[in-house]
């Protein structure tokens, strides 16, 4: 009888564990990214150029937030549009204007990283145009491409609500030098950590009952 109801419990638990750990996949999107960048194979200046473009139609309004920046960062070379802040540090960008960029200087041969906040009305609100974040990285000429000779290394297309479909972020990688992997939300780590803790504590019970009946 008592292996039966342990037996219940430990089941549940793992539900839970597993509940919690899928809990990121059933939402729509992650809004917070981890970027990085390797640019070891090459060396000498270059550029990083970040762009936050919305689409032709009026697009609803949207935000990206960088911060938690790492690697050779030099001066800024230009700006244009709705983006303020500096890199390293806290750069904000929003799609009002008609093209939004950041063109920063930097030392190539080692790895940069950055994590990315979106936010905005596009998420609640419906609309046809969407928004764009692209980031290119280009010679010291500031006229080739380094690591996708076609432009950007990466991309983050961000689609408002339409009809029924909730917003959405699509994440892209154009390059084997950069990668893009989701942040988890807080709440997320908290139903996971959750999850382990019944198992882990099923188990521990297990374990004294048996000791006890051996």
């Amino acid at each position: 009888m008592f292996a039966s109801k342990f037996n219940l419990t430990l089941r549940r638990a793992v539900l839970a564990a597993l509940l919690a750990a899928s809990s990121s996949a059933a939402l729509a999107d992650p809004l917070q990214y981890h970027v990085e960048i390797d640019t070891s194979q090459f060396s000498g200046a270059g550029f990083l150029d970040f762009a936050f473009l919305a689409g032709n139609s009026p697009a609803p309004g949207a935000t990206a937030t960088l911060s938690q920046f790492s690697g050779a960062f030099g001066a800024l070379d230009s700006k244009e549009g709705n983006v303020s802040g500096s890199a390293p540090g806290t750069l904000v960008f929003g799609n009002g204007g008609g093209y939004n960029d950041w063109f920063q200087n930097v030392t190539l041969g080692g790895k940069f990283a950055f994590d990315i906040v979106f936010g905005g009305d596009f998420l609640n609100t419906a609309g046809n145009a969407g928004t764009t974040f692209g980031l290119g990285l280009l010679d010291q000429s500031a006229s080739t491409y380094l690591g996708n000779p076609n432009g950007n290394l990466l991309q983050f297309d961000l689609l408002p609500r339409n009809g029924a479909l909730p917003a959405s972020i699509a994440a892209s990688t154009y390059a084997s030098i950069a990668s893009i992997s989701a942040v988890p939300e807080a709440s997320e780590w908290m139903m996971l950590t959750g999850g382990l803790a019944l198992i882990g504590f099923a188990l521990r019970r297990r374990r004294s009952v048996a000791a006890l009946n051996a």
